[in-house]
């Protein structure tokens, strides 16, 4: 990958040096004389559900920046992802800490898992990876998170999301910053199929998902609407950074 213009550089500098000033510890940090508090609403084998996938994000997205650390140059890009991949395995371990307390992690989620394939294998390389991971994947766990916030009112949980959301809101702005700049060399054919890949990705994990969780049409409704808000907001972080649907996707609007 080519170094960044100075501005750029700059601004990496500084988000890496609040990365390392905001570095937080799995054990020291968290109350965990606490346990988890679960609402009536829902049984312990969901919120084991959901959380483990939380868990497998944060995996998948910590093998993806060691991938990215063999293909980077020394400098504050290269900072930014190596900080990325200790703060991915440290919400990794905090997760699989709360879910000891709820009887283990549970297997990953068979569209999670497809989709988490899919995007390490996407076009422009490394650059294709960053954009579905730092710009979509993370973007989803901050959206999961305020989800679960809403639903599940648990103290030891609210305490650990929110250090973790802390911490996916820099990864995002790393994403934004070092992918506005690289996807601009790129030509508008290919910045245009970048796009479609993504869109497509999770238009194929979203209707997996509605297929296998929504037997009941009230709940499909709900689901369906959760999920096209999901796209809106990834679809205007995409914009930011420089991808946009090429003319002919236009055109099938």
């Amino acid at each position: 990958m080519t170094s960044q213009p100075r501005e750029t550089a700059e601004r990496l500098a500084r988000l890496a040096a609040n990365a390392r000033a905001g570095q937080w510890s799995a054990t020291g940090d968290i109350d965990w004389r606490r346990e988890p508090s679960l609402p009536f609403w829902v049984t312990r084998a969901q919120v084991r559900h959901a959380i483990s996938q939380l868990h497998h994000g944060e995996t998948a997205t910590a093998r993806m920046c060691r991938r990215l650390l063999s293909e980077l140059g020394a400098g504050a890009a290269r900072d930014c992802v190596a900080l990325q991949a200790a703060d991915e395995a440290r919400h990794a371990e905090v997760y699989r800490r709360y879910l000891d307390r709820l009887g283990g992690i549970a297997p990953m989620d068979g569209n999670l898992a497809s989709a988490l394939e899919g995007a390490a294998e996407g076009p422009a390389g490394s650059l294709g990876a960053m954009v579905a991971f730092n710009v979509v994947v993370e973007g989803e766990v901050l959206r999961l998170q305020d989800t679960i916030a809403e639903f599940l009112p648990c103290p030891l949980l609210k305490q650990i999301n929110r250090l973790i959301a802390r911490d996916e809101a820099r990864h995002v702005a790393f994403g934004r910053i070092y992918l506005t700049e690289a996807l601009a060399s790129l030509s508008p054919d290919s910045r245009a199929r970048l796009y479609d890949w993504v869109r497509a990705l999770w238009q194929e994990a979203s209707e997996s998902t509605l297929a296998k969780r929504s037997r009941n049409p009230a709940v499909r409704r709900v689901l369906r609407n959760w999920l096209g808000k999901g796209w809106s907001h990834h679809e205007a972080a995409l914009k930011r950074i420089g991808l946009t649907p090429g003319p002919a996707a236009e055109r099938r609007k």
